[in-house]
């Protein structure tokens, strides 16, 4: 008989879980040189393969040796409760129920502000002997923060309820001592079924035998029926440990068949039901679906919160199809207070589609804007992921063709213009990724691809850099000027870790693609590459309609919050391009100038040709010259408007002090300078634009009567010149004038003559700076001042 230190290290594991012993039993273990087990796979492991196997059950439901009745299961069913007392504050309670037989004990979830809970959760227990067995129910008011309090209980007999009989629903009233007021009562349904009358038990878990969970009935009674040898023979002799190897290859999510992630973006609410005394809430939202559960941030003194919050959730081929979402406004030191509730029916939403939608919460709660998106994960179900051949390639092309009957072709894609064409995108493999997983040095990479508020995923391939997916998606596209996002994430069991993006346009997407991935704000390089390969195939007529019409919205656009660096960037933008119009500004004015006398008198003849037989067709001619010439510099090599522009004396004089920045490193407080800098610009700038504009408003309400008359005789008299002369040769004389002003004088300087008048009118700012306050005024508005203040 082998002793129990040549045992392998299983049967520890085992005698401790079934608080077992080898004295006294008839134990047959098997040789050691028979053993399977070779050290590969720690007692943990094999033991919550066991525990997981059909072998367990077929030990789990047997009597005691002697015992003259026969275990029993017990299913409870806890339906609701009506009528039960309040316990807050606000006249509601916030109720949940405890069921407890012996020592097995189970609880229900909280339903909030409430006093008629819907629960509808089923328990089950296992008992011995019915006569000696009660069942409690106790119905309790839950604070957080707080101990609870006591509703109400009832306990009853289990002797009271009929064996192997079809389920009733059973109403009692609950009690509690001392306490003469209505409590209510609780709805339940019980259901005995004798072990020699009920179906196998389901597979036992490793959960099942965990000290923590609950109910598991008969939990002691289990550990004292098993026989030490019979589960260990048993375990032994099963394929599922001899398949061990192949058990430890799979992932942990796939053994819950998880079938696909939804995609919940929280966008905002409106008319949320106030809760604090000002009349504000400060809202959160919480969804749940089976288990899982997520929060939102808090959103402090508002009624419309905007969260922009996404939420990744798994789901599970067994977990619920119904999304539950719940608004509160917390509240410190106290529970808080809820504002609204619904439900989102998940199995209605099509998969590999984004939907926006606003949800309705009860109790005239407010509205929720949410997205949703179902990506199924599961790719021999996925409606997107497709394999094309070649022949499919061909009738994709006769269909998206162009026609020869003109007439029968415009009405045909007029009706059919949101169908502009067909995507399809390959994720071929990604090599050289990150190492998420650092002890491991692994990844659990999938792609995610979005193009027009469509995404989908591949499947997850753990532990690897280099994936091999070889997956190919069919999009339809609805506007060719769309992008197509491709981002890269490491599946973990509670987030998703970032690796990596690429961003490509639609237009482009015509060849296989290796691209390095970028970081989050798509701007440096970060590590890993991409392969894939893209087709587009589309109609150029319902192209051409569609970009005519408005933009299809982004959904999952999140505005950017304010931040320094990203300031600084918009501002340098719209400096390059102010320099650029004062680089032009700076050119013409040496024209003026005459500092080239043959270039200056070049363009006074082509001015002079140019306004005698200028025509409105010229217009769009001359922007046609333009957009072709640069076509032709684009692809010949000719020398474009832009390189004329930054190569020019203005543009050079411009850009030097901006390089003789770009090689020094500012310290913290020459940043700060540099933003106060930019705010300052950016103040005085506004300031100048809204003085001017003011000025032109006070012009015409004769706030100043003499710039007001002088004005409305510059108008009068330009009226009658115009009527006289045509427009053509008084911009024909401005010209002349303009280019010939310093030939005549060469000391004459620039003068804006319209812009010196306007400057000569007050702002709004400067008038009332200049009113005059009388004291009668004066005490009028202390009077009013001093009422407000009381």
């Amino acid at each position: 008989m082998t002793t129990p230190q040549s045992k392998p290290p299983i049967f520890d594991s085992l005698r401790r879980s079934f608080n077992s012993s080898f004295k006294g039993s008839k134990l047959k273990s098997p040789d050691k040189e028979s053993w399977p087990y070779k050290g590969e796979m720690d007692n943990q492991s094999i033991f919550e393969e066991f525990v997981s196997s059909p072998l367990c059950r077929s030990s789990s439901g047997k009597a005691k040796h002697g015992s003259k009745t026969h275990p029993h299961k017990v299913e409870i069913t806890v339906l609701g409760a009506t009528d039960l007392a309040a316990r807050d504050s606000n006249g509601l309670s916030d109720p949940y129920c405890k069921v407890k037989i012996g020592l097995q004990r189970a609880r229900t979830k909280v339903c909030p502000k409430t006093l008629n809970p819907h629960w509808d959760e089923k328990f089950t227990f296992f008992v011995d002997h019915i006569d000696e067995s009660h069942i409690k129910f106790k119905v309790m008011d839950y604070d957080r923060g707080f101990r609870d309090d006591l509703i109400g209980y009832c306990e009853l007999n289990l002797s009271m309820f009929p064996i192997d009989d079809d389920p009733r629903v059973f109403t009692e009233k609950l009690l509690d001592e001392g306490s003469t007021e209505n409590l209510g009562s609780i709805k339940f349904s019980v259901i005995i079924t004798s072990e020699s009358n009920s179906s196998p038990s389901p597979d036992v878990t490793p959960q099942d035998l965990s000290p923590h969970h609950s109910p598991i009935a008969g939990k002691k009674q289990f550990k004292k029926q098993t026989t030490y040898d019979t589960i260990v023979n048993k375990f032994l002799s099963s394929e599922k440990f001899d398949d061990r190897d192949n058990l430890r290859s799979t992932s942990p999510f796939q053994e819950r068949h998880l079938t696909g992630v939804l995609s919940v973006t929280l966008v905002e609410a409106q008319n949320l039901r106030p809760m604090n005394k000002d009349g504000s809430s400060d809202p959160y939202c919480k969804f749940k679906l089976g288990h899982q559960k997520y929060k939102s941030k808090v959103m402090r003194r508002t009624l419309d919160p905007i969260w922009k919050e996404r939420f990744e959730i798994r789901v599970y081929s067994d977990s619920s199809k119904v999304l539950e979402i719940s608004v509160y406004d917390e509240e410190f030191g106290f529970s808080d207070n809820f504002i609204g509730s619904a439900e989102v029916d998940i199995g209605d939403l099509e998969e590999s589609r984004t939907y926006k939608r606003e949800i309705e919460l009860d109790n005239n709660g407010g509205v929720m804007i949410c997205i949703f998106n179902l990506s199924n994960i599961n790719n021999n179900d996925n409606e997107s992921a497709c394999e094309l051949t070649p022949e499919d390639f061909i009738d994709l092309r006769k269909t998206y063709a162009l026609s020869y009957n003109p007439l029968h072709y415009l009405t045909y894609n007029w009706e059919h213009v949101e169908d502009v064409g067909v995507l399809v995108v390959k994720i071929i493999k990604c090599i050289d990724l990150p190492e998420a997983e650092t002890i491991i040095g692994t990844s659990d990479p999938f792609c995610s691809i979005e193009v027009e508020n469509t995404q989908v995923r591949t499947p997850t391939l753990y532990k690897t850099n280099a994936p091999v997916w070889n997956k190919q998606f069919k999009f339809n596209i609805r506007d060719i000027h769309s992008t197509l996002n491709i981002r890269v994430f490491d599946e973990d069991k509670n987030k998703y870790n970032f690796l990596g993006a690429v961003k490509l346009p639609i237009l482009e997407a015509h060849t296989i693609h290796r691209c390095l991935l970028k970081d989050r704000k798509l701007e440096r390089v970060a590590f890993g590459e991409i392969f894939l390969e893209t087709e587009l195939i589309y109609n150029p007529l319902r192209a051409a309609i569609k970009t005519l019409l408005p933009c299809e919205e982004n959904l999952m656009y999140e505005e950017p919050k304010f931040k320094r660096n990203l300031f600084m960037q918009n501002f340098k933008r719209v400096y390059a391009l102010a320099n650029i119009a004062l680089s032009i500004g700076l050119w013409v004015q040496k024209i003026y100038n005459w500092d080239n006398r043959a270039r200056s008198a070049l363009f006074l003849i082509l001015y002079i040709v140019l306004i005698a037989t200028f025509e409105l067709y010229m217009v769009p001619m001359f922007a046609a010259i333009v957009i072709i010439y640069e076509f032709l510099a684009r692809w010949v090599g000719f020398k474009s408007f832009e390189t004329w522009i930054l190569n020019s004396d203005g543009h050079d004089q411009l850009s030097k002090e901006e390089d003789s920045d770009e090689g020094e490193e500012f310290s913290i407080t020459a940043k700060m300078k540099m933003v106060m800098g930019v705010c300052q610009t950016v103040q005085n700038s506004l300031d100048y634009v809204a003085s001017y504009c003011e000025r032109v408003k006070n012009l015409f309400n004769w706030t100043i009567p003499f710039l007001s008359f002088m004005a409305a005789t510059f108008l009068i008299t330009g009226t009658i010149v115009i009527y006289f002369i045509p427009l053509r040769w008084l911009i024909m004389l401005w010209g002349i004038n303009k280019f010939t002003v310093k030939l005549r004088n060469p000391d004459y300087e620039e003068n804006q003559e319209l812009l010196n008048f306007l400057s000569r009118l007050p702002s709004d700012v400067e008038l009332n700076q200049m009113r005059i306050i009388s004291k009668d005024s004066s005490k009028t508005k202390r009077g009013t001042l001093k009422s407000r203040r009381k």
